[in-house]
């Protein structure tokens, strides 16, 4: 009951109906999940190491009109590891890495990646990052730094300076943020994503 009233109550007060989120994960995809909306964004079912992602949102339209390709083994050690327990795509776009966590082929992630690249609403975008997946300060830093006039940085921990955290207490005391996709209720309880999006 609480989550459809929820989701009845966000979508009752958005007016903001086409936009696009880029994000490091899969959290942009629950958000329109939660609003009843086509997805306008790539960067769904997937997630990025955070280097690899600050290079992305860099020289965001570059990379995503440059050829997607894949490969067997990720310059990250941790991602390796990881796919011992669980084998999905690693795309490549030039020096960056896309992990298609939920996709269980080359060519689904890369017929998804290339429909969805085709709804992007450059003149509405919307930028999420979080503390996940190798983010230290230094990314951290330059995300705060990006010329993005909506974007939001979900953190478990308060870190000063930085002009888009959003602290999610539900994680304090935490290294990082948890799976925010499948527990959502710990960044609504911190976070008015309707309002963002509403501007």
């Amino acid at each position: 009951i609480r989550e459809k009233l929820y989701r009845f109550r966000i979508k009752a007060r958005l007016r903001n109906k086409d936009f696009t989120i880029i994000c490091n994960n899969c959290w942009a995809g629950s958000v329109y999940e939660d609003l009843s909306l086509p997805y306008q964004t790539p960067t769904v079912g997937l997630f990025f190491y955070a280097p690899c992602y600050l290079k992305f949102l860099k020289k965001l339209t570059y990379y995503l009109k440059a050829p997607l390709k894949f490969k067997e083994e990720s310059v990250y050690q941790l991602a390796n590891e990881r796919r011992r327990k669980k084998t999905y795509p690693i795309g490549y776009i030039d020096d960056i890495e896309i992990h298609f966590l939920h996709y269980s082929s080359n060519e689904e992630a890369l017929e998804k990646w290339m429909r969805r690249r085709e709804r992007i609403n450059f003149q509405n975008l919307y930028v999420a990052f979080s503390d996940v997946d190798l983010c230290s300060p230094k990314e951290m830093k330059e995300f705060s730094e990006l010329d993005f006039p909506h974007k939001v940085f979900f953190s478990a921990k308060n870190y000063a300076g930085l002009d888009s955290l959003i602290w999610l207490k539900s994680y304090e005391g935490k290294e990082h943020i948890g799976d925010i996709v499948n527990n959502r209720w710990s960044y609504r309880k911190h976070f008015d994503v309707v309002k963002w999006l509403n501007k």
